[in-house]
């Protein structure tokens, strides 16, 4: 059992393999209105915050009212594209094991509350995750909004909490709620970006997970 400990996971690029779909949508979004689409690289690498502050990163020059009218036209996109992303291998068993074993499971993404609500409807894992925030519901990562509100939520400390991602954001909002971290080497930021931070531990395959986490919980954060 897991004693009260919490494992919050981002969404897209740590659970769900959605990289390119979310790119060519973003990509689609800015020819739309016929304006130069950024790179693949530079779309993945905003990947995982909010779309407002997604949009303003990625192009500040452009006005607020065309950047809506992008990110309106990136949800179309995303929700109308023919082939859904999948979730990545292993996920659903391996969540559906720890959730046997008593960790409570959350998850805070960048989507908005009904993507993630559309996502979380093309799987088996909705009645498994005990909190859930999004960019529409809290400040965007790195910002610890995401992570203080769950934690509250769930009635533990912040030393019995651990936050898995696949970007600089995430961990960094990890960092900034007291939270340890671990990485994904997987996902949209290279793993070399992701170290900087310090995490507990990396996994390459998501199946590694259940082995990692006892080891961290035995001998780790939780247990100092």
């Amino acid at each position: 059992m897991s004693h009260g400990q919490a494992i919050i996971f981002d969404w897209d690029g740590t659970l769900m393999d959605s990289e390119a779909a979310i790119v060519a949508a973003m990509r689609e979004a800015y020819r739309q209105l016929q304006f130069p689409a950024p790179s693949y690289a530079e779309v993945r690498d905003i990947i995982g915050l909010s779309l407002d502050d997604a949009l303003a990163s990625l192009s500040p020059h452009i006005e607020l009212p065309a950047r809506c009218e992008i990110i309106a036209n990136y949800r179309l996109n995303y929700t109308t594209r023919s082939e859904s992303p999948k979730l990545f291998p292993g996920v659903e068993r391996v969540l559906t094991e720890l959730y046997q074993r008593g960790y409570a499971l959350a998850v805070a993404t960048g989507k908005s509350h009904k993507g993630l609500k559309k996502s979380l409807a093309g799987t088996n894992l909705g009645d498994i995750f005990s909190a859930m925030r999004t960019g529409d519901q809290c400040e965007s990562k790195p910002s610890p909004a995401m992570l203080n509100e769950i934690i509250h939520e769930l009635g533990i400390e912040a030393e019995s909490a651990l936050m898995i991602g696949d970007t600089e954001f995430d961990l960094a909002m990890a960092h900034s709620a007291g939270v340890a971290c671990a990485a994904v080497s997987y996902g949209a930021h290279d793993v070399q970006r992701l170290k900087l931070f310090k995490p507990v531990f990396t996994l390459d395959k998501f199946e590694e997970l259940p082995d990692k986490l006892d080891k961290h919980f035995h001998c780790g954060v939780a247990g100092q």
